[in-house]
């Protein structure tokens, strides 16, 4: 099955064995995704070495994404019992942590002392919502807005209202200090306001010496006030779609999916689509026909890729949802018609990048002999990202001689990259020398129309300046 759409799958109880890994990449997993809100650092290490090793024995790319918890805010009950609670009931929030009554949950203090009359607090991604009525210097006094079921652990969110958290917890900071350059490829960062919560990431990265890219997760107000200047100084963006549906008005979450996805792609940065996607796959072995059209329509919208999160982690099927959204994507993208780039990026690997694109378009509209394959060559991974931009109906053949961009590339549209090995300051002479290479990685066959772009030297960076439409011989 073809597919340029990639998919990310968080890896959990229901899929950390060997052959559930193996089967998720067999059925179309491009990234795995680790999830550290859950599971201690030696269990993630564990899990993300096995990924490793299977990809390297499949010989395929398969990024890994750390995903960090950050200023996360859950409540926590005394006694951990959960309790139901009706609509009008009167319900007590306070931030004192030696609290034993089980029917007060505790909150950090920093959340009270923040929220006032009027605000309103939601938990458990909104299925229960109060209204704060009161407060004093310990406590908030609610009224339930609904019946539902308090538990332990569960996430709350405080739309309109920010709370000053820090971008990175202790739990994000350990599970850094572990991580490698040979284990992960991304890091998520949880609940982005603004760009200095992306520097202040990368700082961290660059104390550890880690070179992973950052991948901005867009699921609050602030993020959407902020959403150009933090795209620009990402390097992959996440619609999180469930907290987003939960800190702005349901009703706005298409519009906002939409207008993430055109400006990550105008500014050429990979873009995730995800939260609950296939969710009724974790109990059935079909979708439903609304998720059916929700990642249809992600993949008409121009998303890289679509995610799973619990139907990989705790569903009873894993390997099912993986290919059902690699059967959406082989389908759908065919049909697919985006919407012309009005802007973009300027330097000389853009400009020929545009010209391939205009050149596919060319063959098409003059009913030339069609271009059967996109090869390009990278060191950085730039290249293959601007040719994706523009989102392409045929596969980007990308040879790098850099394990880190081979692996990162796992999560750009339409890219299907190959690990070569070259000599420093290889000059490259023509484009005829690329063909032997492409014929040894089976990627050509005699009588292709192949467009290769390319630079001068094979290794070196920013020098992409060779747009060439050869026939294999």
């Amino acid at each position: 099955m073809t597919k340029l759409t990639k998919i990310v799958a968080t890896i959990g109880p229901a899929t950390e064995s060997e052959e559930q890994i193996t089967k998720l990449i067999e059925a179309g997993m491009n990234v795995a995704r680790f999830n550290t809100k859950h599971g201690d650092v030696e269990w993630h290490q564990e899990r993300i070495k096995r990924v490793r090793s299977i990809a390297e024995k499949m010989g395929v790319s398969i990024g890994i994404l750390l995903d960090l918890q950050g200023p996360e805010i859950r409540l926590t009950i005394p006694g951990e019992e959960a309790f139901a609670v009706n609509t009008d009931q009167t319900v007590i929030f306070t931030h004192n942590q030696d609290c034993q009554d089980p029917h007060k949950p505790v909150l950090p203090k920093i959340v009270v002392e923040t929220l006032k009359p009027g605000d309103h607090v939601l938990i458990d991604d909104g299925l229960g919502e109060f209204a704060v009525v009161s407060k004093n210097q310990d406590e908030l006094a609610t009224t339930a807005l609904g019946n539902f079921t308090i538990s332990n652990r569960k996430t709350l969110n405080t739309p309109g209202a920010t709370i000053d958290l820090p971008s990175l917890i202790d739990r994000d900071l350990a599970h850094l200090d572990a991580a490698t350059d040979d284990l992960i490829d991304f890091v998520g960062l949880s609940f982005v306001r603004n760009k200095q919560d992306i520097e202040i990431l990368k700082s961290e990265l660059e104390k550890r010496q880690l070179h992973p890219e950052i991948v901005a997760k867009i699921e609050n107000q602030s993020a959407l006030d902020h959403l150009e200047e933090i795209i620009e100084v990402s390097d992959v963006v996440m619609i999180a779609r469930g907290d987003l549906a939960v800190e702005v008005p349901f009703e706005e979450l298409t519009y906002w999916q939409k207008k993430i996805i055109d400006k990550s792609r105008e500014l050429g940065k990979p873009v995730i689509t995800a939260t609950q996607m296939l969710k009724s796959m974790v109990d059935n072995p079909r979708p439903t026909r609304a998720e059916v059209s929700d990642v249809a329509h992600a993949i008409y919208d121009g998303t890289d890729a679509v995610m799973l999160s619990e139907e990989t982690t705790l569903g009873k099927y894993p390997v099912e949802a993986v290919r059902a959204q690699a059967k959406i994507a082989s389908f759908n993208e065919p049909h697919s018609c985006f919407q012309p780039l009005t802007s973009g990026i300027s330097n000389t690997t853009a400009y020929i990048t545009q010209a391939a694109i205009n050149l596919l378009s060319s063959c098409k509209s003059t009913q030339v002999a069609p271009v059967d394959k996109i090869v390009c060559l990278t060191e950085t991974g730039d290249t293959a990202r601007l040719i994706a931009r523009f989102r392409p109906d045929l596969p980007i053949y990308t040879l790098t001689s850099s394990q880190r961009t081979y692996r990162q590339l796992s999560m750009v549209y339409a890219v299907i990259p190959y690990m070569i090995k070259l000599p420093d300051d290889y000059r490259l002479a023509s484009s005829e020398e690329l063909l032997n290479v492409l014929k040894q990685l089976n990627i050509t066959t005699g009588g292709e129309k192949v467009l290769l772009i390319h630079g001068t030297f094979w290794k070196k960076p920013g020098l992409t300046n060779t747009l060439s439409l050869i026939t294999i011989p």
